[in-house]
């Protein structure tokens, strides 16, 4: 099979397992969407602040450029169908089998710390491998993995917040649809949403990071972050620890992963652009105006409109696509 028709056939395929988990979670909250229409909208509604403003955020954390837009919104749109819709099926069986092997006082107990670690990390880890199969240039090294990572993720967590606050309705006898929707939305963002799914699959995604840059030899290290994801959200639904705890806990871990890797990357892309100036490829002043997104920017608007323009655009482009292969 041709290196197109692997894309190909890893775009089609992810396309399909996120129309199957659309559907799966239509399914399961079916009786809102045609008995409490409004509030099942108002529940989707109050999550697009936290998609819109934490995918930019995301995006944001890399260094020099963002990650492509399509594939962003490729990867929250995984995590908010495909890898949601069959997590609900995956924690349903485990579920079971935690009652029936210690009995439905323990499952009730301990059955989110158990199993949503196992079958959740993996289902939205595997958004960030259908990227690197989709779309090879996006996801170069640890990094990258990380931020696309973060934006699977989030759109996991915008989803489950979703049914988190359909099931909140229930819990309070429907008597305030709207009242029950809000509270949920406003604890899962304001409180525990530090520290949530995005923070967990980030770590994982570092790890698919590692095997695109070194190969083989990444597969360690790919297995430490994922056993580390895993930990988090164990920890994350573990009963018993205090809330801010399990969220400083999580927020920590991952800001100090994020920070190193992030020291490596501007590291290895300063010094891609030294060499490009000792070459001549490059002058000092272009290296600079190309690691800030700021000078980038400025450098276009100051050429003529038209060719030049577009030429100063293509230039830019063409050496950040070489420096994310050298700094990833």
């Amino acid at each position: 099979m041709t290196e197109a028709a692997s894309i190909t056939l890893a775009r089609i395929t992810a396309g399909v397992v996120c129309v199957f988990g659309a559907v799966v979670l239509a399914s399961a909250f079916l009786r809102y969407l045609t008995v409490l229409p409004g509030d099942a909208a108002v529940a989707i509604v109050v999550e697009l602040p936290l998609v819109v403003v934490g995918g930019w955020a995301a995006r944001r954390l890399r260094p020099v450029h963002a990650p492509p837009l399509i594939w962003s919104a490729a990867a929250i749109i995984w995590g908010a169908a495909a890898a949601a819709g069959c997590a609900l099926l995956a924690n349903e069986g485990l579920g079971g089998l935690w009652a029936k092997s210690a009995g439905p006082a323990f499952a009730a107990t301990w059955s989110a710390s158990l199993s949503a670690p196992l079958n959740e990390e993996l289902l939205k880890v595997c958004g960030v491998v259908m990227v690197v199969l989709a779309a090879p240039q996006v996801i170069r090294g640890p990094l990258d993995g990380m931020i696309i990572g973060a934006l699977t993720g989030l759109g996991f967590q915008a989803a489950e917040n979703v049914t988190y606050g359909l099931n909140a309705v229930a819990l309070h006898g429907a008597l305030d649809p709207a009242s029950a929707i809000l509270s949920s939305a406003g604890y899962r963002i304001g409180v525990t949403g530090l520290g949530s799914h995005w923070a967990m699959t980030a770590v994982a995604g570092a790890g698919v990071g590692y095997v695109v840059r070194r190969g083989r030899s990444g597969f360690p290290p790919a297995l430490a972050c994922l056993l580390a994801a895993m930990a988090m959200h164990a920890l994350f639904d573990a009963p018993y620890v205090p809330v801010l705890a399990k969220v400083s806990v999580n927020l920590a871990a991952v800001a100090v992963f994020y920070l190193v890797l992030r020291r490596r990357y501007t590291a290895r892309a300063r010094g891609f652009l030294a060499g490009q100036v000792a070459a001549g490829t490059l002058s000092s002043s272009q290296a600079a105006d190309l690691v800030s997104r700021f000078c980038r920017r400025r450098s276009v608007r100051l050429a003529a409109s038209g060719p030049e323009r577009e030429a100063v655009r293509a230039g830019q482009q063409r050496v950040l696509a070489e420096l994310d292969i050298a700094a990833g």
